[in-house]
């Protein structure tokens, strides 16, 4: 009885443990991306043209869905879980191969487009964001005038299921910041879910603190199972499309001059 008390309180402290170490892990992962960062009126006069560069994204989509059951019985069912991942994703690549390529541009054309309407001027970089930052140091940014970089950080884009139980759905989760290119002051800063299941996303997987949810109920682009989303392969490319735009739709509006963040959209 007395090694059975002493054994449950070792793995009470084990777990208190753990979970700190888990929670110092997440903290450092995410960043900058432990709440919101909202635009601030008094950037009215001072910000006014933002440069977009690259965005940061795969160059795949991510299509996967989850068994709670193999994180019972160990790596091994694990490791089997990621290949038959890989193989579903190879398999819808290879029905869509320009289907990400389609998708991005959309979503860049759609920030810049609200970007513009909300009266910015647009500069599209041909860089990444830290080679924008290094030129801007170096006072070799083309001869173009840039208050701001927007970086978008695409984590995850695609057709996505919690369970066995559940079906796939398109989703995106993506951060956004605005850098002041002056001084790198962050300006502005969200992460966002479009789509997704908000009950299917880990923070520790996703490298973030926090995430906004943008609900996204479109059931003509949700499928029962692999078989039925090949099946839909052509069909189903509206679906991401459409989530790109959301996203779009998202990222610029959050940079509308008030006090309040932009965070939900629904169709």
């Amino acid at each position: 009885m007395f090694l059975e008390r002493i054994w449950c309180q070792f793995r009470w402290k084990m777990a208190q443990v753990l979970s700190l170490v888990a929670l110092v892990v997440l903290t450092s992962c995410a960043g900058i991306h432990s709440k919101p960062v909202a635009l601030e009126q008094s950037q009215n006069n001072t910000l006014r043209t933002i440069g977009l560069p690259k965005f940061e994204v795969s160059k795949r989509i991510d299509i996967r869905r989850d068994n709670p059951i193999y994180a019972i019985i160990g790596v091994s069912a694990k490791v089997i879980q990621q290949v038959v991942r890989e193989t579903k994703r190879i398999k819808y690549q290879d029905a869509n191969p320009a289907l990400l390529h389609v998708a991005i541009t959309k979503m860049r054309k759609g920030i810049k487009y609200r970007l513009r309407r909300l009266g910015y001027r647009v500069v599209d970089l041909d860089m990444t964001y830290w080679e924008a930052q290094k030129k801007y140091r170096k006072q070799d940014v083309g001869g173009k005038h840039i208050d701001a970089l927007l970086r978008v950080d695409i984590k995850r884009f695609g057709y996505a299921s919690g369970s066995p139980y559940k079906p796939y759905r398109p989703g995106m989760v993506l951060a956004a910041d605005l850098y002041s290119i002056h001084d790198r002051t962050l300006l502005s800063s969200n992460v966002y879910n479009v789509g997704y299941d908000k009950d299917d996303l880990s923070h520790y997987t996703l490298e973030v603190g926090y995430i906004s949810h943008i609900q996204v109920e479109d059931r003509r682009y949700f499928y029962k199972n692999f078989d039925t989303l090949m099946g839909n392969a052509t069909k189903s490319r509206k679906g991401l499309t459409f989530i790109a735009g959301v996203a779009a739709e998202s990222v610029a509006g959050n940079l509308k001059k008030k006090t309040e963040l932009y965070k939900l959209v629904r169709r």
